[in-house]
């Protein structure tokens, strides 16, 4: 539900207001027919706070009777009508009427709700006007043309405030017009019922009337009002037909009018070269009859023929020019005036087929085979005319070559039209309905989408439906035929699913397969029941059909390329990447308090307002709850195992008392249910979402990333440890080294390193022979210690460093990047010694050394002393 607006002040209140509004009050009166909400905003909730009216509340039972209520009884009946037990129709309830889906409810008074229609058609003179200039709502057009002309918030304020009010009128009227109807003088007829039904005083009349007149001037002379009907697809696709073709026929008239007098200008300079220009006639016509003293005879026959210039043209370019000049000059006295021819199997009426100009319809049992008969006769007529202009600029141009161009113009077909040629030609339309398709016009309509020709064919469905279901058979005993998955087999068509609730997505995918020029277009359209149910008019059950996934949009494209993500557009959907739609509800509990909730508009959901399909829906007894209710998209979400014979599944409804009612569904709804969705799932798929092979690509990526990342990880670790040992291993050498030096006192600039002892006098006790081994290997010892290598400044081995980001998520000045993205020490002014213990703590490959702390006054040094000491040493 992404278009209507719906106002919150009942029509019933304001009538009595209107009809006695005195001019003195008007300049505090605001209409409340929706004139300030936005044509954008989705208005899908009601409380009593909002209308009370429309207040949604879930009636309770007396206490009394809430008591007798057997709840094991009553889930069980409810379980097993689920499940298909015929013995509990008579044990339940089955909805009536006047039940609503509960998020369709806020729209049951239709008077409320501003739409799409009626929509302001207009012809246009450009070949390349967009779905927005073809048509638009109403609603749109009226508030623009009084504008241009009544600028302001206070311009024209009494037209302006009852525009919403003319809609109204408009959209009344056109619902018994069949087809476009002219827009001066329909709105004509409302001006006058408008001014009537206000009735204002003679200045605030004479004002509205004044600003009325200037908004008829404003209006197109040539434009018309399309009302929601029966026939919305075909008007539209007329005039985007229409649209296209009149200015292109213009363009191509004026071309041939150019190359006739260019090859007249040709056959005459060639007819000035013959000698029949130049006979004595010709002189006589030129300087007069002979006379005593001029002989116009003789002159002729002295003339030197031989001075007429170049050559004369063979005799099979001029009877090649003179055909061409033939032919284009019999297309422009006898062309046909028929820009679309429409096939149809019967059934189809309606004064609008006689009131349609340039429309030739013909009634025929298989309308698909004689659609194709209609197309190759047609083109055979143009590709005459096509060839003619063809040779004509060959000719005009000098180019024409024989052994060339005599063979391809000898086999001068459809198949070799131009895409402006194509775009020239009368529109064939094959009407068909999803039955027959289903049945005996499978076949020809295969052929047909099989054979290139651009030839549209509409059907129009009941999405309820099953076009495979036999007479008087339930439409949900089988798996629904998708005919757009049908026409998906036939690779080479464009298969385009939309609906006329949706008019801009309607006439852009019309366009597309008009400029679609070698291939047939196959257009599935939905154009909802044909009167309202419980209030909820055509427009908007069609709309639901698209909200519950029975009838959603896509448009294959051929040409486009030869994979799905060039050939599939899947704009229009609802929540596309979500199974049902969500939206926001409030109702008021048995308590009083107001909830608020989100409820998924379900394919069980649309069902609901096919009244023929009521007997799939049973009322949960007021008072009565389970847990083992669930709503249909919690149990569509569920394995069938786990839910199968343990949960009943339900649909949230409202009666036209704002009853919040629960609906246990059936089994065989569930299971088309199931059916949608998968069909639902599978155009996401081609649309590349929620598609699994790249879900397991991803994850494939995502698992050859880590692996890379480990190993690399592994190879600069085990790098780190090597070149760590290396290092360790040096070092031990050169302490070594310089301890024996010392020891052999062959070190001579670092006396002072030696240990201070008293100096020996004499041979050493026993004792002190004793205790000598041991001092020399404590010194040693200390040696070594001494010797450790120990950092005192802060420092990065980048080499290390596997560009983790750790360290630069700390201090991004104090740790940098250098070019070859690894970590180098920045600004030590910019950090704390804190900064860099924590850097050291973190690092993976434990590259940084933090040193000792610059800044002596740095609170918590002791610790961070200690933590950093790991790191400052090798």
């Amino acid at each position: 539900m992404q278009d209507p607006v719906v106002t919150t002040t009942p029509v019933s209140s304001v009538e009595p207001e209107r009809k006695n509004l005195k001019a003195s009050d008007y300049s505090n009166y605001e209409f409340d027919l929706g004139l300030h909400a936005k044509k954008e905003e989705v208005v899908l909730e009601r409380t009593a706070e909002n209308a009370s009216a429309d207040a949604i509340v879930i009636p309770t039972l007396p206490t009394a009777e809430s008591k007798k209520l057997d709840y094991e009884d009553i889930l069980y009946t409810l379980r097993h009508f689920h499940l298909g037990d015929p013995s509990t129709n008579e044990k339940t309830k089955m909805a009536g009427k006047d039940y609503v889906p509960a998020l369709l409810h806020a729209y049951r008074d239709m008077l409320r709700v501003r739409y799409d229609y009626p929509l302001f058609l207009e012809t246009t003179d450009s070949v390349e006007a967009n779905a927005e200039q073809l048509a638009k709502p109403i609603s749109n057009v009226l508030p623009e043309l009084v504008e241009s002309f009544a600028p302001g918030a206070e311009a024209a304020r009494i037209l302006k405030d009852n525009l919403p009010r003319i809609e109204r009128e408009l959209r009344q009227k056109l619902k018994e017009e069949e087809g476009p109807v002219a827009a001066i003088p329909l709105l004509t007829e409302v001006r006058q019922t408008i001014q009537k039904e206000l009735g204002l005083n003679e200045e605030n009349n004479i004002r509205l009337q004044a600003d009325l007149d200037k908004l008829l001037d404003v209006i197109p002379r040539n434009g018309q009002l399309l009302g929601y009907g029966r026939y919305v697809a075909i008007h539209l696709l007329n005039h985007t037909i229409r649209s296209r073709i009149i200015p292109k026929r213009e363009r191509f008239h004026a071309k041939i009018s150019e190359s006739i007098e260019s090859l007249k200008t040709l056959l005459d300079v060639d007819w000035r070269k013959s000698d029949e220009f130049l006979e004595p006639k010709m002189v006589v016509n030129t300087v007069g009859t002979a006379s005593s003293r001029f002989d116009s005879i003789a002159l002729s026959n002295v003339m030197d023929h031989y001075s007429r210039g170049s050559v004369i043209m063979s005799v099979d370019r001029h009877e090649r020019i003179v055909n061409a000049l033939k032919v284009l000059e019999e297309y422009l006295q006898e062309e046909d005036p028929i820009l679309i021819r429409m096939v149809h199997p019967g059934g189809l009426s309606g004064t609008w087929l006689e009131n349609t100009p340039a429309l030739k319809v013909f009634s025929d049992p298989d309308p698909s085979a004689t659609a194709t008969k209609l197309f190759d006769q047609q083109t055979v007529k143009m590709a005459k005319v096509f060839a003619a202009v063809r040779i004509a600029q060959l000719e005009i141009d000098g180019i024409y070559d024989t052994l060339i161009h005599n063979p391809w113009f000898a086999n001068f077909t459809w198949e070799a039209f131009s895409t402006e040629e194509i775009l020239l030609l009368p529109a064939v339309i094959a009407l068909e309905s999803a039955d027959r398709i289903a049945g005996q016009s499978m076949t020809s309509l295969s052929r047909l989408l099989s054979s290139g020709r651009p030839i549209h064919i509409l059907v129009r469905i009941q999405e309820y439906n099953d076009p495979h279901a036999l007479p008087n058979e339930d439409p949900f005993f089988n798996y629904r035929l998708e005919l757009g998955y049908l026409g998906l087999s036939h690779r080479q068509a464009v298969i385009s699913q939309s609906s006329a609730a949706r008019h801009k997505h309607l006439l852009e995918r019309f366009l597309l397969a008009l400029d679609a020029t070698h291939t047939s277009s196959l257009h599935i359209i939905n154009t909802g029941v044909q009167h309202s149910v419980y209030g909820i008019n055509a427009w908007l059950i069609a709309g639901a059909a698209l909200e519950s996934r029975a009838h959603p949009f896509f448009y294959i494209n051929p040409e486009a390329g030869d994979s799905f993500a060039d050939r599939m557009d899947f704009t229009g959907n609802p929540q596309p990447e979500l199974d049902w739609p969500s939206h926001s509800f409030q109702y008021r509990n048995t308590t009083g308090e107001i909830i608020t909730t989100d409820l998924a508009f379900t394919f069980a959901d649309y069902v609901l307002l096919v009244p023929s399909l009521l007997k799939h829906f049973r009322l949960v007894p007021i008072g009565y709850d389970s847990d083992e209710l669930v709503p249909v998209d919690v149990y569509l979400s569920a394995q069938q195992e786990e839910t199968f014979g343990k949960q009943v599944p339900f649909i949230w409804a409202v009666n036209n008392q704002g009853e919040l009612r629960k609906l246990v569904v059936s089994r065989a709804l569930v299971f088309a249910c199931r059916d949608r969705l998968n069909f639902w799932h599978t155009l996401q798929e081609l649309a590349g979402i929620n598609n699994k092979y790249v879900d397991i690509a991803l994850q494939k990526a995502r698992a050859e990333i880590q692996a890379e990342e480990q190993a690399t990880r592994e190879q600069l670790e085990a790098e780190h440890l090597e070149k760590l040992e290396q290092v360790r291993n040096e070092t031990a050498g050169n302490v070594m080294q310089h301890l024996t030096d010392v020891l052999l006192g062959m070190d001579l600039t670092a006396p002072s390193q030696l240990p201070s002892r008293a100096p020996v006098t004499s041979a050493p006790t026993a004792k002190q022979a004793a205790e000598e081994p041991v001092t020399e290997t404590a010194e040693v010892e200390a040696v070594a210690e001494e010797d450790e290598i120990v950092f005192d400044d802060p420092w990065i081995d980048s080499d290390l460093c596997t560009s983790c980001n750790d360290c630069l998520n700390i201090n991004t000045v104090l740790f940098v990047y250098n070019d070859s993205k690894q970590a180098v020490l920045g600004d030590l002014n910019s950090g704390t010694y804190a900064q860099l213990v924590e850097g050291a703590e973190i690092c993976p490959v434990k590259c940084i050394h933090p040193g000792k702390p610059r800044n002596p006054n740095e609170p918590g040094l002791e610790e961070l002393v200690k933590r950093a000491e790991p790191f400052n040493k090798l």
